[in-house]
């Protein structure tokens, strides 16, 4: 007559210490990535979340930010926490068409700009715009090509090579 019967669901309970995100998602889905200098660096981003820490919930929100750069922690490419993200709102409203690496900077191709950012490995929040081209874009997110300090890629008129001063020549015409 004392018999009681207990269910007990051990679901979304941390054990031990909590991850230094916290409760955040980390679950970052991206189109295009390039590692640099011991990072990886992701672009035109869908960022997965979740609704509430409480077992009932099953549903997450959806985010998705076409003109931001995410980065992983130092030498952990697989690990992107939301935090880590610098935005590059295109002011002609382009989206984020690929990445690449020039001389140690991250170069951002939108579909009406290119951005090279110098980006301190120690510290990416301190990044900075190194120049800027913000009549020109790239067309086609495939054809991005990196050849020593050169970089190729196609835009609505032409294909183009950047080369090392940031100079976007045209060699199709």
């Amino acid at each position: 007559s004392n018999y009681h019967e207990l269910y007990w669901m051990d679901m979304r309970f941390t054990d031990g210490s909590t991850h230094p995100f916290g409760e955040a998602s980390n679950k970052t889905k991206f189109k295009y990535s390039v590692n640099l200098d011991g990072r990886q660096y992701v672009a035109n981003v869908k960022i997965e979340g979740v609704v509430s820490s409480t077992p009932e919930s099953t549903g997450g929100i959806t985010e998705t930010h076409k003109d931001w750069v995410m980065f992983s922690e130092l030498l952990q490419p697989d690990v992107i926490p939301i935090t880590n993200f610098i935005s590059i709102p295109d002011v002609q409203g382009g989206e984020i068409t690929g990445l690449a690496r020039m001389m140690g900077d991250l170069v951002v191709f939108q579909e009406k700009g290119i951005y090279r950012l110098a980006v301190p490995s120690a510290d990416p929040t301190t990044w900075s715009l190194v120049e800027s081209e913000p009549n020109m874009g790239c067309s086609a997110p495939d054809s991005i090509i990196e050849y020593q300090n050169t970089i190729f890629f196609a835009g609505p008129e032409h294909i183009y090579m950047l080369d090392s001063n940031f100079q976007a020549i045209p060699i199709t015409r």
